[in-house]
């Protein structure tokens, strides 16, 4: 074995320079691999915000404005008088966000674009928004007692959301005492 083992030393010692920098690499190469790695926790503000609490925020806010732009509307036709809108949606508003889609070879993968708002605020980029679709319309309005008024109000509800007649309904107000 100690034969053996002062051949190779012979052979390979002193080292040549291409050798010596191959040994000095691998040493690097070693020392890189042996040193940990510490993983670092983003901190709370830089996480992905809560999406799907934000987004069921944006959907009411949607609902409540279009119920008040219909009864803003309502107001101004005559005969209508006071009235209260309620109006039931089918399913729920779809945000359509930004990715990045990278592919090589046969593997491909897609990352979310984020808009950065001041330094501790980052929102997926959307690039359009679906609102939800008007499902049914509930209006009771003072003027709901004649036919004539049910009529443009029914006409109108049909207009602006294309519901069908039969998922609309028109109510009279009660007298205020």
């Amino acid at each position: 074995m100690k034969e053996k083992w002062l051949k190779i030393k012979k052979k390979y010692w002193p080292p040549r320079k291409d050798q010596f920098l191959i040994l000095i690499l691998v040493g690097l190469l070693l020392a890189v691999i042996a040193v940990p790695v510490e993983e670092k926790e983003e901190p709370e503000d830089m996480r992905e915000p809560d999406v799907p609490a934000q987004a069921e925020q944006q959907e009411t806010d949607y609902e409540i404005r279009m119920e008040q732009k219909l009864e803003e509307l309502l107001k101004n036709v005559e005969g209508v008088g006071q009235v209260r809108v309620m109006l039931t949606f089918q399913g729920s508003g779809e945000k359509i966000v930004e990715k990045d889609r990278t592919s090589a070879l046969e593997e491909s993968r897609e990352e979310t674009v984020y808009e950065e708002h001041g330094s501790s605020e980052r929102m997926p980029y959307v690039t359009s928004e679906i609102n939800p679709k008007v499902d049914g319309v509930l209006v009771i309005a003072q003027g709901g007692g004649n036919s004539r008024i049910r009529q443009e109000i029914l006409e109108a509800a049909q207009a602006l959301f294309g519901v069908d007649a039969h998922k609309i309904k028109i109510m009279k107000m009660e007298e205020s005492k």
